[in-house]
């Protein structure tokens, strides 16, 4: 499958991922089942017309018929029929999805077993195989599953959150160390999604509140994304971030576009710039989520206030608490970590899944907000309004020392 969603991380403009299943599916096919993850240009070699070829699975999201770590058999080449689990070429990668309609053009329509609102089109020239031998894909069970879809995926979806709601971890000083081995070895898939642009709705926010022209600070720089499409648009910026390799990338790709932009290897929680000032802040997408412990994420925004000529704005976005299922969620981790008598963490503490380029599961530390959590932080940290904008942005203004 891919190099997880988490690592193919191209941001809508919500900040999440445009994948119908989002970053809660990290998933991938590995060469055997203790192999590399295998791009699909190397699959569609290997399976030729009639050739098997095992594969490994790595991932939550097609349990319990094909499980973490289970080993596959795939047919190439071979046509996809209602209730399969076919292996298809998405973004680059190999993805096993399971069919649910095939349209007269051979066109399917697949999903995920634990994912009830993920659906994804999937051309006929896109699908590279078909697993057999596996009970729940194909034949009558997998023709029942894909029938029942609408109950089955839910039944699928409480085995995936309950799995993950046990597999929590207890907050024990690491997380800050979490994000970091997450980032650094991400640095190749945020280099490849470089070009893909901001949005309109994204350039407007940041336009809305600091001019082209004026110096903007972007904190959580990554591999430059962001910032270099905000250079190019005429902003003076400066971008730091906490991970050494992704300020590295940052600085060879503007000197390849031949932009002019800083990149700086800081931690927005002790950001100490001396006396430079900036007209505004963007936080890149989500990354206030990542910051673990709520005094560590107030001198954040304080730091950057200091920061901040008078009238600047500090632009960020957060995980936010959306439905009843994150809430509930949020409440079943915190009894099992109240039952271990761990009581470091803070409510909405979390976690990601990720997977690493050597096809291994990792977690890395996340957190989940009631907007009021985070207006609150925002005026604890000096900042006398905080906007809410969008479906989980924030812009909070009025920073007084």
């Amino acid at each position: 499958m891919l190099p997880a969603d988490d690592l193919r991380p191209v941001p809508d403009e919500s900040g999440g991922l445009p994948s119908p299943w989002g970053q809660a599916f990290p998933r991938a096919v590995t060469l055997g089942p203790e192999g590399p993850l295998v791009p699909a240009g190397t699959l569609r070699v290997l399976l030729k017309p009639g050739k098997t070829l095992p594969l490994g699975y790595v991932g939550f999201a097609l349990g319990p018929c094909i499980d973490h770590g289970d080993a596959v058999i795939v047919e190439g080449a071979a046509a996809p029929h209602v209730g399969d689990i076919a292996l298809c070429d998405a973004g680059g990668w190999g993805d096993l999805l399971r069919v649910l309609a095939v349209d007269p053009s051979g066109a399917c329509l697949m999903a995920l077993d634990a994912s009830p609102a993920g659906r994804a089109k999937v051309r006929p020239e896109q699908v590279l195989g078909v697993v057999r031998g596996t009970r729940g894909a194909g034949g009558s069970l997998g023709r029942l599953l894909a029938g029942a879809f609408p109950v089955w995926s839910r039944l699928a979806g409480l085995g995936y959150w309950y799995r993950k709601v046990r597999e929590a971890p207890l907050r024990g000083g690491g997380e800050v160390q979490s994000i970091g081995r997450k980032y650094a070895r991400q640095v190749s898939s945020y280099e490849r999604i470089l070009e893909v642009p901001l949005g309109a709705w994204t350039l407007e926010l940041v336009g809305r509140h600091v001019q082209p022209g004026k110096k903007l600070l972007v904190p959580g720089s990554g591999a430059g994304r962001e910032a270099l499409h905000l250079a190019r648009a005429g902003y003076l910026v400066t971008g730091f971030d906490i991970v050494p390799e992704m300020v590295e990338a940052s600085i060879r790709n503007a000197r390849s576009a031949d932009l002019s932009a800083e990149f700086l290897n800081a931690d927005m929680a002790d950001l100490d710039l001396h006396d430079r000032t900036f007209d505004g802040a963007y936080i890149t997408p989500l990354v206030y989520s990542f910051v673990p412990g709520r005094s560590r994420r107030i001198e954040c925004l304080r730091r950057l206030g200091r920061h901040l000529t008078p009238g600047g704005a500090v632009i960020f976005s957060a995980h936010l608490v959306h439905r009843l299922s994150h809430l509930l969620r949020l409440l079943a981790v915190t009894m099992r970590r109240r039952l271990r008598r761990q009581r470091d963490s803070e409510f909405g503490d979390w976690f990601t899944w990720f997977l690493t380029p050597d096809g291994r599961i990792e977690k890395a530390f996340s957190h989940r907000f009631f907007r009021w959590q985070v207006h609150a932080e925002a005026k604890a940290a000096g900042f006398q309004s905080c906007e809410f904008v969008g479906q989980d942005h924030f812009v909070a203004r009025g920073f007084r020392a």
